[in-house]
């Protein structure tokens, strides 16, 4: 399967930040999520920190759950680093998620502050936008992400080449064989092994 990304390191500035992506396996995505769900977003809303940092909090409401604690219709908090506060201040955080109202999503998602607001692992590579595939009208994931500073419409996520799209069912079938399928016992950069055996099925043989 294809590598995607997993949070290495992650350091916040005003008004620019770096980070340090590790490249995951989408097998260790699933393995590292909390949960994977699809879903609506309702509202965004950026915000400061104590520090003056701009962060971005989003409402989704859960439309299908592929992993996790979670059940349709819940409405979660989702927060990204960086964004655009009322004031005109900036954090700019390289590869983060933006989100749209009204985008439809499939994420997948670590607990953040205090287990009730969730992140994406990976920052944008746990976070995929659901768009009409131009060739069928089926549906397809996209992952894609611009600069803090820069207006974001979900309406005009660009498609991709068409060899490289990918379905939303084959991505449904991919996380639900992993979740099934159960972790392997490998540690994941980034993700405690205790958490790993609670928010997963073990494979046979893994103690």
């Amino acid at each position: 399967m294809l590598a995607v990304g997993a949070v290495a390191g992650l350091a916040l500035a005003t008004p620019a930040a770096a980070t340090t992506l590790a490249a995951l396996s989408h097998d260790q995505m699933v393995d590292a999520s909390d949960a994977i769900v699809e879903g609506t977003v309702l509202s965004v809303t950026p915000w400061k920190d104590e520090t003056g940092r701009v962060w971005t909090r989003a409402q989704l409401r859960v439309d299908r759950v592929l992993k996790g604690d979670v059940k349709v219709g819940d409405l979660l908090p989702l927060e990204a680093p960086g964004g655009v506060a009322e004031d005109g201040a900036i954090t700019a955080v390289h590869l983060a998620p933006r989100y749209d109202e009204e985008e439809r999503v499939l994420v997948y998602l670590n607990l953040k502050r205090f287990g009730t607001v969730y992140g994406t692992v990976g920052l944008m590579m746990g976070k995929f936008t659901i768009r009409q595939n131009p060739a069928d009208g089926s549906d397809m994931v996209v992952r894609f992400t611009l600069p803090a500073d820069r207006p974001y419409d979900a309406r005009f996520v660009p498609h991709p080449p068409a060899a490289e799209r990918q379905s939303l069912a084959s991505y449904e079938s991919a996380v639900r064989a992993r979740v099934a399928l159960g972790w392997d016992g490998e540690p994941i950069p980034g993700v405690a092994v205790d958490h790993l055996r609670t928010i997963n099925k073990l494979q046979p043989g893994v103690k």
